[in-house]
């Protein structure tokens, strides 16, 4: 699992530039190299067992933190950092029900009424409704996973020389979700 930028600066992941510029500065007076120093030579009271490793720990947070802060000060990879933070907790998650390829789903056809809901036969007489193709994936509870296809086809070709990604859907009736990978046909 990735580290988490904002449980090292002690910060909300909601936190404000300002909030986490605050910490920043606060968590980086504590283990600066030269600030430690500094404290060695008046402490005379330190113990000399562990020096070396407690110097190590402390160059290795500094430095910890000084990446925490360039990630998240920049608006950008923030953004970034907090999509793949999202993505790692997700795949650590236990409501993945399964991994599966596009090859493994089913492919039906929907009728959808012209506001997006499914036709429901009469009540819907009125209004034009559309056949979409859709990928389908049995879940344990009953319900199904959907794919529409031009989600699919989106998400599992290589576009430009782009990386294929991972599409995660939910159940229609329950918490459980399935992570579907391009199938391998799809993205030659």
């Amino acid at each position: 699992m990735m580290p988490d930028f904002y449980e090292l600066l002690k910060v909300a992941e909601t936190a404000s530039f300002e909030e986490i510029k605050g910490s920043y500065k606060q968590l980086i007076l504590q283990c600066h190299p030269d600030k430690l120093q500094q404290h060695d030579v008046t402490d005379p009271n330190r113990e000399f067992l562990g020096e070396e490793e407690r110097r190590d720990q402390n160059l290795s947070d500094f430095n910890a933190i000084n990446e925490a802060w360039n990630t998240l000060k920049d608006p950008i990879k923030r953004k970034h950092y907090d999509a793949e933070l999202l993505q790692s907790k997700f795949q650590a998650h236990s409501n993945i029900y399964a991994h599966i390829t596009t090859s493994d789903m089913e492919s039906i056809q929907l009728e959808v009424t012209e506001d997006g809901g499914e036709a429901d036969g009469d009540a819907d007489a009125d209004k034009e409704t559309a056949t979409v193709w859709t990928y389908a994936y049995e879940c344990r509870c009953g319900g199904q996973y959907l794919l529409d296809e031009a989600r699919a086809l989106d998400e599992s070709t290589e576009q430009s020389g782009l990386v294929t990604s991972d599409a995660i859907v939910e159940c229609s009736e329950c918490s459980l979700v399935i992570v579907v990978k391009p199938s391998p046909t799809m993205s030659e």
